[in-house]
């Protein structure tokens, strides 16, 4: 009887044992369930699936790879949002991207953006081949080499295009307001200093020249060293020449070139997607305290740029004078994938400082000068002389 009792005791002893194992588990497998995050499809994707599966079996013509598709069905889905800057790049362009960006390749100096669904050039990098090509800023490129630019072609696939090996020529077509033919130059591709700040007193003035043509990691300094130039030779109010400028480097130039206006001010705002901003303020600096200002601008005025007309604008530190700037006011990431490549994508927007915003909307000018084609041919600069009248006769 003993032992018939033992057995049974046992065998509840061993069914408790199995039972507790069973709950430890179950609840583990609950929390990890509940703490990671959620990888359900959402319901809408199994129509994507239901079309890939029709093509499979139904497609007249070859199929292309999975890999072609997935890449296909990413582009489609960027292009959903709507936003010509968020971009997906396979991995051997983004190789290139990064080889150009240490300067390994060749390039014409070309500043790209995508506007009703055309290539259109912000701004050529001065004495860049394009630049001595004669590109401009609002040309919209119809071609190029031999390829006609497809319908949703993207800034980075243009740029793609346009780079190449050093000394290797490439040919673009283009389409420029008022002419009634397509304009075709060459270009030799070269491995080319970019240029970002050049200072001169004007003629017959008291009033300095500053045009900064990018902003870089140097342009700051470049900056600062233009002024005290110009102050050691006795300026009394000063040109900020800003026309062509498709930006650049983005926080440090632009608010270390701003606090030599408005010293520790706000220079912007970057507002994210949760509706959350953050400013920036400028740095320092405050060399140009008391000058007279006038900033010239037009539609090559781009990015960085804008920042820095927006803000001296705000502060009524300076007047802007010339043409509509080109409202390029959002903020792009560089997100690498597993494959190597990699998406462009908008992560903020930007406001000036007070809260005008930028991105697709740009600046008007307080004084509007156009700077027409035949201007340009007679080499005069009708913008530059108004801000010299503004300057010396302040109105």
């Amino acid at each position: 009887m003993q032992k018939i009792l033992k057995l049974i005791i046992g065998l509840l002893l061993t069914a408790l044992v199995l039972f507790l194992a069973y709950l430890v588990g179950f609840g583990v497998n609950y929390y990890a369930v509940k703490t990671q995050p959620s990888t359900e499809i959402p319901k809408n994707f199994t129509i994507f699936w239901e079309a890939y599966q029709i093509v499979q079996r139904e497609f007249y013509g070859e199929i292309p790879g999975p890999q072609k598709l997935t890449y296909g069905a990413i582009r489609g889905m960027l292009r959903g949002l709507g936003d010509p800057n968020t971009v997906f790049i396979e991995p051997a362009p983004a190789q290139n991207e990064q080889a150009n960006l240490k300067g390994e390749t060749g390039d014409v100096g070309l500043t790209l953006d995508i506007r009703n669904h055309m290539l259109i050039i912000v701004a050529p990098i001065p004495g860049a081949p394009a630049d001595r090509a004669g590109l401009r800023a609002g040309d919209a490129i119809l071609a190029i080499g031999e390829k006609e630019l497809s319908y949703g072609i993207t800034v980075q696939e243009a740029q793609n295009l346009l780079r190449g090996s050093i000394g290797s020529s490439v040919k673009v077509t283009v389409h420029r307001v008022g002419e009634s033919k397509p304009i075709v130059v060459e270009m030799t591709r070269e491995k080319f200093a970019l240029p970002t700040v050049e200072a001169k007193m004007l003629p017959e003035t008291t009033l300095g020249y500053i045009k900064i043509t990018m902003e870089t990691a140097e342009t700051g300094n470049e900056f600062a060293r233009a002024l005290d130039s110009l102050k050691a030779q006795g300026v009394t109010g000063l040109v900020l020449d800003l026309r062509n400028n498709p930006g650049g480097l983005f926080p440090d130039p632009v608010l270390e070139i701003t606090g030599h206006f408005v010293p520790n001010n706000v220079v912007l705002y970057e507002k994210y997607r949760d509706g959350t901003d953050k400013a920036f303020n400028a740095r320092g600096g405050n060399k140009a305290a008391g000058l007279p200002v006038a900033v010239l601008i037009n539609s090559g005025t781009a990015s960085a740029a804008e920042i820095i007309a927006g803000a001296l604008k705000d502060y009524g530190r300076a007047a802007l004078i010339g043409e509509p700037t080109y409202g390029k006011g959002s903020v792009q990431v560089i997100r690498q994938l597993s494959d190597g490549s990699v998406l462009h994508i908008t992560t903020a927007t930007w406001y000036t400082p007070k809260r005008v915003p930028l991105d697709g909307k740009g600046l008007a000018p307080d004084i509007a000068v156009p700077l027409t084609d035949d201007s340009i041919k007679k080499k005069l600069d009708p913008q530059l002389e108004r801000a010299i009248q503004y300057l010396q006769k302040g109105a």
